[in-house]
């Protein structure tokens, strides 16, 4: 697998290191770790935890901000926590009142592992394309090149290597943690929320179902049948023979009626990435990828998760205790929805509303099952 993402990063290299090398010059800016930083852009502080800043160069010839965290005052290197993120653009660097950075920050502190975060291309410090325009395949290239070289950091003991993948990143997880299985790294552990191994058709067409379902004003129940299906021929062209969608809208006032319609889909980016990135997705195979990991595994399944399905997370735990019996836990929130907050019913979850910060109970659960595991 590493022979086929470097490949398809490699034909990216001059475009990008032309981009690098024309990108003006920060004003008013200062080294950190190995790249520029904006002179009064603060750096993380999260308490009782030390933040190591470095970078790392891909083979495409993109710099990548990277920070290694460890409880303060401890100098022993510490077994890393990889993690891999969301499907949105953003940096992943803490800060205060995020759920998603919180719970981070929680697993920083409290885990008693090193948290190694990668911000993607153009992402907080990082330097390189857009994140917007970076494709599935690249990115998971670029998270396999950046961890290889931080697992041979001083600050950290790799005998033991442990990954968390969150929403989109419950994908890449699998994918990074077999290629490093493959070259010889010992993965401990891997625990992943928000994501599941149903194929990527399967997760889309679960979107759809949840997006017809939760507007009875815009979408009879009786009508749900027939949309369905024609999102399900929609998403086939789109997804597994890689049309554009305009092209696919051409094909009858069906097909051009629910282009208009399918959540997040612009003109040319789904969900902020481009169509290639789905595309590439749905070439993977995750459940492939979770068999052959010799690992104990956590998946947690939020019961209001406005978009993924519990079956996609039950089916990881299942798969790797019929293989390896016993070293899967499947654990499913009550009244949670898909970014950790609480919600009194499922059509508030639907309408995100009067939803209320619960991402301390998932660290919880992380931290707990760490400490039997590290």
């Amino acid at each position: 697998m590493v022979r086929r993402l470097k490949n398809c990063i490699d034909s990216k290299a001059l475009l990008t290191a032309l981009m690098i090398t024309t990108m003006p010059i920060l004003l008013n800016a200062k080294e950190i770790g190995g790249l520029q930083r904006v002179a009064d852009k603060p750096l993380e502080e999260i308490p009782g935890v030390t933040s190591i800043y470095g970078s790392v160069r891909t083979p495409d010839g993109v710099k990548l901000r990277t920070i290694i965290t460890r409880p303060k005052g401890e100098k022993a290197p510490k077994f890393p926590l990889l993690f891999t993120q969301w499907v949105s653009c953003g940096s992943v660097e803490y800060r205060e009142g995020s759920s998603a950075h919180e719970l981070l920050a929680q697993l920083a502190r409290d885990s008693g592992l090193s948290l190694v975060r990668v911000e993607r291309s153009s992402d907080g410090d990082s330097i390189g394309p857009p994140c917007s325009e970076l494709d599935y395949d690249t990115e998971l290239a670029h998270y396999i090149f950046a961890f290889n070289q931080l697992l041979k950091s001083e600050n950290l003991n790799t005998d033991k290597v442990f990954v968390y993948g969150s929403s989109l990143g419950a994908t890449t997880a699998p994918l990074v943690a077999k290629s490093l299985q493959e070259e010889g790294i010992n993965i401990a552990g891997i625990m992943v929320q928000g994501g599941g191994a149903v194929t990527y058709y399967e997760r889309m067409l679960a979107f759809e179902r949840n997006y017809l379902e939760r507007r009875p004003v815009q979408v009879s129940p009786s009508d749900i049948h027939d949309q369905f299906l024609e999102r399900a021929k929609f998403h086939y062209e789109y997804l597994t023979r890689k049309r554009h969608p305009n092209d696919i809208a051409l094909d009858s006032t069906q097909m051009a009626a629910i282009r208009e319609d399918i959540l997040g889909l612009g003109e040319n980016d789904h969900y902020g990435r481009p169509f290639s990135w789905h595309q590439q997705a749905a070439s993977h195979n995750f459940l492939s990828a979770w068999a052959k990991l010799n690992a104990q595994v956590l998946v947690i399944f939020n019961e209001y998760d406005q978009f993924e399905a519990r079956h996609g997370h039950w089916l990881i735990a299942d798969t790797v205790n019929r293989l390896r019996p016993g070293t899967a836990q499947f654990v499913e929130r009550s009244k949670i929805g898909h970014s950790d907050d609480a919600y009194p019913s499922l059509l508030d979850a639907y309408a995100f509303e009067r939803g209320k910060p619960a991402w301390q109970d998932a660290a919880d659960i992380m931290n707990n099952w760490l400490s039997k595991h590290r």
